[in-house]
């Protein structure tokens, strides 16, 4: 399906909407409104006259409901580019495989060996790469992360109806989906009815974290990585040279309600954050990691760990006795449980109390 296509079905689907939803009138008016837009575009001196004559005689519940399938639209307008640019790279990286292609990372690297960089010059340059993305409460970002959550859901069904193998079950079943997604969206206020808190920010940049960050970074990473390795052998890229950091809830220049109390919460949500995707990192590590202890005998200093965290929680103990012998699941199961329990402290409470408090994890442990 090409971006026209999809672009069709979006606008098509959305009138359905509106008409089921709203009313046939509105759905009219819109159309009306569209049309005139693209004769203006095209070139049309009639039209140039005639649409902010049409807009003008709107009364105000219609120019709302107008204006708000105008910006629904164009959401869903800006996902199906996004979706087919996506896939334009996709293929472009294909076909030029091995190659790396423009603009990539890859290239880069490439071009510089090919413009004679030495192994010595391009250690020092990772030595001194450090790149580091700020979150800020930006002004232009109004939509609540509901909003956001179903944007990113009917961009996942685009990128599914991209799929040659589709089954015509599977793609009746997309359809149905991006219906109710669509749906859901039109039925949603798109901003809040109350002005946000320095904590809604906080969440709204950490929804970013959560859905694009997390996993995109260490594919960023790993594509340096698999680019060093390639072009200069024996290198390796540090460790964090790509990190994320954030404003939003710490920055105190001009905003009175960026109190003590509230970096503490921000503290919290984020540590939260990382905490919960970690343990299900582990968890997942958990399910996948059945090696046998007798097929693969672990360390000694793996064997002594678990000795010294004996009498194990009571679930652990119990997938102790459902996977037994297999010490890297039951480590793992430790673990994802020792973050289960770190997200249930008063974080808060321990940021705010001036009495210090022990580290967790000492220096030499690490």
């Amino acid at each position: 399906m090409d971006l026209s296509a999809t672009i069709h079905l979006l606008g098509e689907t959305l009138g359905d909407v509106l008409r089921t939803q709203e009313s046939v009138a509105l759905f009219e008016t819109e159309e009306h409104i569209r049309a005139l837009a693209k004769a203006r575009r095209a070139g049309e001196m009639d039209a140039a006259v005639r649409l902010p004559l049409a807009v003008a005689d709107l009364p105000a519940d219609a120019a709302r409901a107008t204006a708000s399938a105008f910006a629904v639209y164009f959401d869903l307008i800006n996902l199906a580019e996004e979706v087919h640019r996506i896939g334009a790279l996709r293929a472009r990286e294909r076909a030029q495989h091995p190659v790396p292609i423009g603009e990539s990372i890859g290239e880069a690297i490439a071009h510089l060996q090919a413009r004679g960089v030495t192994a010595e010059r391009m250690a020092d340059l990772l030595r001194e790469l450090r790149i580091e993305l700020v979150l800020t409460a930006h002004p232009t970002e109004a939509k609540r992360r509901t909003v956001l959550s179903k944007l990113q859901r009917i961009s996942e069904v685009l990128r599914h109806l991209q799929d040659p193998d589709l089954l015509p079950r599977e793609r009746t079943e997309l359809l149905a989906g991006l219906q109710a997604e669509i749906t859901a969206l039109w039925l949603t206020d798109r901003a809040r009815t109350t002005r946000p808190a320095v904590t809604d920010e906080v969440r709204t940049g950490l929804y970013f974290v959560d859905a694009v960050f997390w996993d995109l970074l260490p594919r960023i990473g790993a594509g340096l990585e698999a680019a060093i390795t390639r072009h200069y052998p024996g290198l390796v890229p540090p460790p964090a040279w790509l990190t994320v950091a954030s404003w939003i809830g710490g920055d105190r220049d001009g905003n009175p309600s960026v109190v003590t109390e509230v970096t503490a919460e921000t503290l919290r949500l984020h540590r939260g954050l990382a905490i919960e995707r970690h343990r299900r990192s582990v968890q997942d590590l958990a399910r996948r990691l059945s090696v046998s202890g007798r097929r693969c005998p672990p360390p000694e200093a793996l064997t002594a760990w678990l000795d010294a965290r004996r009498p194990l929680p009571a679930h652990v103990a119990y997938l102790e006795q459902r996977y037994a012998g297999e010490p890297y699941r039951l480590a793992l199961s430790l673990l994802a449980a020792d973050l289960e329990s770190a997200s249930g402290e008063d974080m808060t409470a321990r940021l705010l109390d001036e009495a210090p408090h022990a580290a967790r994890i000492t220096a030499a442990e690490v």
